[in-house]
């Protein structure tokens, strides 16, 4: 998994944490992040382009897929954008500085 959120991007907003608390912190982010993402990608692509994703997922070719996606889903860059935005604010919300 690709990460977005990164410890340098989180230090970056402030958000002061110990090394261990931060790892933590950057994993469950992505994990929320691409859950996010993929729910929003499936929610724009009609049944046909949704079983070709899922077909390309299943086969496992992470390469392939990201090609699909990018092909498939245009505004694929701002629904990335958008959602790490929004995650980031909950993160600086619920974090104690």
């Amino acid at each position: 998994m690709q990460q977005i959120i990164t410890k340098d991007l989180l230090v970056a907003l402030g958000i002061e944490l110990n090394e261990d608390q931060l790892e933590k912190l950057v994993e469950h982010a992505n994990t929320t992040l691409h859950e996010r993402v993929g729910a929003e990608i499936t929610e724009s692509l009609d049944d046909d382009k949704l079983k070709e994703l899922i077909t390309l997922q299943e086969a496992g070719n992470n390469e392939e897929t990201s090609k699909w996606l990018t092909v498939n889903v245009p505004e694929l860059k701002e629904i990335i954008e958008d959602e790490r935005d929004i995650l980031l604010g909950e993160i600086a919300e619920n974090t104690d500085f």
